[in-house]
C-alpha cells in the first residue's frame, strides 16, 4: 500500500512539474537580428520577430502574467529576476525610476512596434495579449535606441499591449572616460620610474 501511494505521489508530482514547466519557453543565444522565433506555451503558440542593434542573449516567453501585481513594473521585474536567475531586488522600484525617466514603459498596440526607452536597459518585457516575452541583452541598449518587435502570428490573443524596460545596474565605463582615468596613473608611474633611476 505504501509503495502504491508513493508511486501515485511521484507520478502526480512529475506530471505537475511538467505542466508547470510547459508554461515557459527559453531560447538561448538567438541568431543575429532580424530574426524570428516560435514559442509554444500553455496559452498557445506565438511567433515573434525582432530587430535590435544590441545582441540578445536570451528570450523567454511565458503565459500572460495575471493575479497579484499583474502587469505592474515591480511585479514584472520580480518575474524577470526569477526567470533569469537574478538576485532579488536587482531592479529599482518604479517610484525611483519614475523620478528620472519617462519612457521606460508604455502601452503599445497592433502587431508591430518600435520601442524607444530613455532608460538604458538590459532587460525588456513585452506583454502580448496571452503572453509575456522577456529579453535579456548582452550589454546595455542605449537610451532612445530602436528595438522593433513584430507579432508574426499567435494562436490566441497575441496583440501588443505594453512594454517595461529594466536596467540591472550594468553600466560600462565609456572608453574615453576610462582613458582619462588611466592616463594620470600611467604618467605617475613614468615619473616614479624616472625618479628611481636618477637616485
Amino acid at each position: 500500500m505504501k509503495k502504491t501511494l508513493s508511486l501515485v505521489l511521484f507520478l502526480a508530482i512529475t506530471a505537475f512539474g511538467s505542466i508547470a514547466n510547459a508554461a515557459s519557453v527559453t531560447i538561448l543565444n538567438p541568431s543575429a537580428s532580424p530574426t524570428t522565433h516560435s514559442f509554444t506555451v500553455d496559452f498557445g503558440t506565438i511567433v515573434l520577430s525582432y530587430e535590435s542593434a544590441t545582441t540578445v542573449n536570451k528570450i523567454t516567453v511565458v503565459d500572460q502574467i495575471k493575479g497579484s501585481g499583474g502587469q505592474s513594473y515591480d511585479n514584472i521585474g520580480e518575474k524577470i529576476e526569477t526567470n533569469f536567475g537574478l538576485a532579488a531586488n536587482t531592479f529599482d522600484d518604479e517610484s525611483v525610476v519614475d523620478d528620472t525617466y519617462s519612457t521606460y514603459k508604455g502601452d503599445i498596440s497592433g502587431s508591430v512596434k518600435t520601442i524607444k526607452s530613455d532608460l538604458p536597459f538590459d532587460y525588456l518585457s513585452i506583454h502580448l495579449g496571452g503572453y509575456n516575452a522577456f529579453f535579456e541583452f548582452a550589454s546595455l541598449v542605449a537610451a532612445n535606441a530602436d528595438f522593433k518587435i513584430t507579432v508574426v502570428s499567435a494562436t490566441k490573443g497575441g496583440g501588443l499591449s505594453n512594454y517595461r524596460a529594466y536596467n540591472s545596474g550594468l553600466s560600462p565605463v565609456p572608453v574615453p572616460a576610462a582613458a582619462f582615468l588611466f592616463a594620470p596613473v600611467l604618467l605617475g608611474f613614468v615619473a616614479l620610474t624616472r625618479k628611481t633611476k636618477k637616485a
